[in-house]
């Protein structure tokens, strides 16, 4: 959407909606300001500001969209703000809004930009800004992407990606898909989610040119390696996989592999040399992992057990010698303020004899 029209809507939906409890976007950052609030968009209103786009960013777990123009002097910023469900679903709508014209910034872990345009992902937020030229004001962005970043939520960002092939990749076509909408709007092989969204399917897909020739290749990886094998199975029913590159019925030829739950596809490949190259770089190895803590368990030293005996001695000598002197304490205490009611009761004491002895024994003899 151009810089006009989308200022247009900002406007008009800044009489015709009220502002959003709490504005995400800033008053102002560095030296621009916002005159008027931020203007919050439902999902299913987001067709005013990315028009027949609006759906997939639906898809992809868009829950709003916030707009601001901000000014400084003579210059504008439109600034949209686009909050998703998660990390997962801001990272397919931020893929999917890149244009092959932007190339890398270092805005964000995740950012490009083109002369009018930066793209910048943080967490579950996309922002979306345009201007007359965007790349001077690096720090300017930097300083919003701060001003954001305690909002953003923390999960990691999908991994699939990096199982691309990096040779011949053409550069911001990387595409993360998370629902048949987006899949069949840039590679329309089917109708409806013929690769199993539904089944927990998560999906990337780029260009590539490899000697001259263009291929697109789409992995999709899958729970298990059983859904994903059965998958495989059914797509091979009804579409010409890994077959004779000529087809009488003029279907594109695709060429497929798996290892393990990813599938890779490759699709628009003139020949299968360019298709096996693009595979033959795919290296996949899925890991069983056990999310229980563990404990490591070694026996102690010779010295740990010398210190820890003497420790241990000593620690019972004191016990010893304290509950001694408390117990003898106890019996002088009591005999010096109870003498003869406690111990020391002599006509209280029967003693019995075996009569061994010629001298009898007296209960006193004791004390």
């Amino acid at each position: 959407m151009s810089k006009f029209l989308l200022s247009s809507v900002l406007i008009l939906a800044s009489v015709a909606l009220p502002a959003a409890a709490q504005d995400l976007l800033p008053p102002s950052f560095s030296s621009w300001s916002a005159p008027a609030a931020a203007i919050e968009v439902r999902p299913d209103a987001l067709e005013g500001f990315v028009g027949a786009d609006a759906a997939i960013l639906r898809e992809d777990g868009t829950l709003a969209a916030e707009g601001r123009v901000y000014s400084r002097g003579p210059e504008t910023l439109t600034v949209t703000l686009y909050r998703t469900r998660d990390s997962t679903a801001a990272y397919g709508a931020y893929t999917y809004l890149l244009t092959e014209q932007m190339s890398p910034a270092s805005l964000a872990e995740h950012s490009s930009w083109s002369r009018a345009r930066a793209l910048i992902l943080e967490g579950n937020l996309v922002l979306d800004i345009t201007g007359s030229d965007v790349r001077p004001l690096a720090a300017d962005l930097k300083t919003l992407v701060a001003r954001l970043t305690p909002q953003a939520d923390k999960t990691p960002y999908p991994t699939l990606g990096q199982y691309l092939p990096v040779r011949g990749l053409v550069s911001n076509s990387e595409r993360y898909l998370l629902g048949p909408l987006a899949l069949n709007h840039l590679l329309p092989l089917g109708n409806g989610d013929w690769l199993g969204f539904a089944d927990g399917a998560e999906a990337e897909l780029a260009r590539y040119r490899i000697h001259g020739q263009e291929a697109t290749l789409l992995l999709a990886s899958y729970p298990t390696p059983q859904v994903a094998a059965r998958k495989l199975e059914e797509l091979s029913h009804w579409l010409p996989l890994n077959t004779a590159e000529e087809q009488a019925d003029d279907r594109p030829v695709l060429f497929a592999r798996r290892s393990g739950s990813l599938v890779a596809l490759v699709a628009h490949a003139r020949s299968r040399a360019v298709a096996d190259s693009l595979l033959q770089q795919i290296h996949y190895e899925s890991e069983v992992t056990w999310n229980e803590p563990r404990h490591k368990l070694t026996d102690p030293s010779i010295s740990q057990i010398v210190v820890g005996t003497i420790v241990g001695t000593g620690i019972i000598l004191v016990f010893a010698l304290v509950a001694g002197i408390g117990f003898g304490g106890v019996r002088l205490l009591v005999k010096h303020f109870f003498p003869g009611k406690v111990f020391d009761r002599a006509s209280q004491v029967e003693i019995l004899q075996l009569g061994l002895s010629s001298k009898p024994i007296e209960a006193k003899d004791f004390y």
